[in-house]
């Protein structure tokens, strides 16, 4: 998971809801998401807005995805969002997989409705800041807490099935497809891509419109170890 950070919402949602702002019968708000998706015109913009934003990766699992193999959703799931909060773009992410396709077996759908409001402090929000700071993941793509007390992120991994198997193997099949199955990567090239990888993200913070790395979080953690690892070797060959 890395931190997302948001840009302007798109003009068609902000058009969307100020034409629905006035309810005929005096209640205020007219509006909700199972009325938004019912505008194609509107979600279509909104979901390529997302996918921008994340450099086209998937919110929770860093899976590369695109406005068909991606659905909206909610950080506060449905369920327990107040009025008009099921439409608020700051409530909103893009996340694998396509709406009405397969259920995926972790991320968003693993998720489900969880967290409730009295759970929120127990789910790290891809929106905090220090979220992705919050996970280790080695060099076979596992993951666990950072920091074995913080529950919270124990609690995200458990909920959105971030440990399982199958994301695990795609984790650990990119990380091995940069490393090299025999760590055959040299120093340099090691340094360049992790370069690469933060001026990538670096340019999409600045609001750029840059595709990341599937699973760069994981990426740069491997890279960084890998680095270290031969600096020491390194450094020993010299000495001796």
């Amino acid at each position: 998971m890395r931190k997302i950070e948001k840009r302007e919402e798109p003009a068609e949602l902000r058009e969307w809801r100020a034409a629905h702002q006035a309810d005929p019968a005096g209640g205020g708000i007219n509006y909700g998401y199972d009325t938004l998706r019912q505008s194609p015109d509107v979600v279509g913009p909104l979901l390529e807005s997302l996918l921008a934003e994340q450099g086209g990766l998937c919110a929770y699992t860093g899976r590369k995805i695109d406005s068909g193999s991606a659905h909206v959703e909610h950080l506060l799931p449905q369920a327990y969002c107040e009025r008009g909060q099921d439409v608020a773009y700051d409530n909103m992410m893009a996340c694998w997989p396509q709406p009405n396709g397969p259920s995926g077996q972790y991320g968003a759908h693993a998720k489900g409705s969880w967290p409730s409001r009295a759970e929120v402090a127990m789910f790290v929000s891809p929106l905090s800041n220090g979220c992705e700071a919050r996970f280790v993941f080695n060099q076979r793509g596992e993951i666990t807490p950072a920091n074995p007390a913080d529950h919270a992120a124990a609690r995200t991994i458990e909920k959105l099935k971030l440990d399982h198997k199958l994301l695990t193997a795609l984790r650990g099949r990119e990380i091995e497809s940069v490393l090299g199955t025999m760590r055959s990567l040299s120093l340099k090239e090691a340094r360049k891509r992790l370069r690469s990888i933060r001026d990538a993200e670096a340019a999409l913070n600045g609001g750029a419109n840059v595709q990341l790395d599937p699973y760069c979080f994981a990426l740069k953690q491997a890279l960084a170890r890998f680095i270290k690892a031969g600096e020491r070797i390194q450094k020993f060959a010299k000495a001796n």
